[in-house]
């Protein structure tokens, strides 16, 4: 692709890749954002933490 600049080691392996910005902001609107689908806990900050507490509502001994 035009304007993409590999970064390598000096063993030839790619450590990094320089994007143009118009490029990045194509890649970025497909990049998966939890942020669109989270519903009721849209406003949480610490989704993990959130997350683990619904897990502990549902987990019982039985």
């Amino acid at each position: 692709m035009e304007g993409i600049e590999y970064i390598y080691d000096k063993h030839g392996r790619i450590k990094g890749v320089i994007v143009p910005p118009e490029l990045w902001e194509k890649v970025r609107e497909k990049i998966f954002e939890p942020s669109k689908y989270r519903g009721i806990y849209k406003g949480r900050k610490d989704l993990k933490k959130s997350l683990r507490e619904l897990r502990d509502e549902w987990e019982r001994d039985f």
